[in-house]
């Protein structure tokens, strides 16, 4: 009896990026998009520096770092671990203190997962020219951004954190493409990931710290997915338009597959990201930069301020603006970084929000915690769903009435930060994890050239030195 022929699928949109994984040349990128990647390493692996000097090694990360195995690449700060473990511990640390990059449009971080997913498996591979880094960077955020500008659903709305759930095919996507860069294997590398794929919003509702972690477990699932195809494991073709794909299952069949792969190769999201000037959730931002433009104008009378009105969008309202207990009293760190309330009471009191903040005022101080009881803040129903979105505040005081509108935050596109400030923040963040500014420096130029490299071992041995704070 004659067998039906096996049947054939296909996952358009997917095969597209493995079809531009197999043809990408750094020198085919353009110029701007270069610079644009190595900027994105270097406020990326800044963020994880610091995160790295004011977190620590927990005692229940430590414990992954101790079960053993081939000391295959290096957590920021050491030890040599597997490389799964290596990305996990290295997106937990650029992510602990939400210092890193956002895509505002996608509403993700687009290098979270990507990133540390890129540098674990480049060491996995051996000898890796930095180049190739960049390229694999190049791939992974791209797939994560675009899936975040191709979904319609609003991650409030569907339960997901996307830098999470996104970041799975991008750290997978960019990990194969180092480890074993034939199509079929990153084909499968992307099959495999979907069935590890996760990231919830219910960390964030609670300020539980796996928030924070959420990248590491999307940047170690993409490692092993990659080092699992690499080595025979098939994985599911039609990860995102199967009948139990992603858009199906996940994001309630929301996701635009062609707007997904429009322009690709030509047109990178990369180019819109925006570098966070202040280690807070990307949502109070534009509250942060008009309390901060505020304060430039009157100076410290802001503090004095009798009330502090906040009109802010209705995502960043459900994300950072509830006035629940701990965003009015926060205790903890993350607490403090998904409140509008302490984040613009301490842009008003001190003139600036910067991980120094993170450690000095949690729990807030009297004099903070008395800005904060006269900041209010209410949801623009106008506003749009998606992106981050802009902020009224207007404040009554001693000084008058002040309002003060904010369009685009500050590291936004259309608000950038400048070379200049990426570097300076850099070297802040460096020197909390132990560099002296002359080392930071000398970080910096590396990374900026990184592509130029041909072995990255002595740039990877730079990374290992980053020490922890003494404990508070």
């Amino acid at each position: 009896m004659k067998r039906d022929a096996p049947a054939i699928f296909r996952e358009p949109a997917l095969d597209a990026f493995i079809d531009w994984a197999e043809r990408l040349s750094w020198d085919d990128v353009p110029r701007a998009t270069q610079r644009m990647v190595k900027y994105e390493l270097l406020d990326y692996l800044g963020a994880a520096i610091a995160g790295r000097g004011v977190a620590g090694m927990p005692r229940w990360l430590a414990v992954l770092t101790e079960m053993g195995g081939r000391p295959a690449a290096s957590v920021i700060g050491g030890p040599r671990v597997p490389a799964p473990t290596a990305a996990l511990c290295n997106g937990y640390f650029g992510h602990v203190l939400e210092y890193d990059d956002t895509h505002d449009e996608a509403v993700l971080h687009a290098g979270a997962a990507a990133i540390p997913a890129a540098l674990a498996a480049a060491q996995s591979a051996g000898q890796t020219h930095g180049r190739a880094l960049c390229e694999a960077a190049l791939l992974g955020i791209d797939l994560t951004c675009r899936l975040g500008v191709a979904t319609r659903l609003n991650l409030v709305a569907g339960g997901w954190i996307y830098t999470a759930l996104f970041g799975h095919f991008g750290a997978a996507l960019a990990a194969a493409r180092l480890i074993d860069p034939r199509p079929e294997a990153i084909r499968n590398a992307l099959g495999i990931v979907y069935c590890l794929a996760s990231g919830n919003h219910q960390s964030t509702r609670e300020g539980a710290p796996t928030k924070h972690l959420q990248p590491g477990f999307a940047a170690a699932n993409g490692v092993l997915a990659a080092l699992m195809a690499g080595n025979g494991l098939a994985g599911v073709e039609q990860p995102l338009s199967g009948e139990d794909g992603l858009n199906r299952v996940y994001l309630h069949d929301s996701l635009d597959l062609q707007r997904m792969v429009a322009g690709l190769g030509c047109d990178f999201e990369i180019d819109r990201l925006s570098f966070k000037p202040y280690p807070t959730c990307r949502l109070t931002h534009p509250a942060i930069s008009a309390a901060l433009r505020l304060r430039a104008e009157i100076g410290a009378e802001t503090a004095r301020a009798t009330e502090v009105a906040l009109t802010i969008g209705p995502q960043a309202h459900d994300v950072v603006g509830r006035a629940a207990g701990a965003r009015l009293a926060p205790e903890t760190r993350i607490a403090a970084q998904f409140s509008v309330y302490w984040a613009v009471a301490t842009a008003l009191l001190h003139g600036e929000v910067t991980p120094r903040q993170l450690i000095a005022e949690v729990p807030p101080s009297q004099a903070l915690s008395e800005v904060i009881a006269r900041v209010r803040c209410r949801p623009d129903a106008a506003a749009a769903e998606r992106d981050v979105g802009g902020c009224t505040l207007v404040a009554h005081g001693p000084f008058g009435t002040r309002e003060v509108r904010e369009t685009h935050a500050k590291g936004h596109p259309a608000n950038p930060l400048s070379e200049e400030e990426l570097r300076a923040k850099f070297s802040a963040n460096a020197e909390l994890a132990g560099f002296s500014r002359a080392a930071a420096d000398a970080l910096a130029d590396s990374i900026l050239d990184l592509d130029r490299v041909a072995d990255m071992t002595p740039f990877i041995a730079e990374l290992e030195r980053a020490a922890t704070l003494p404990p508070r």
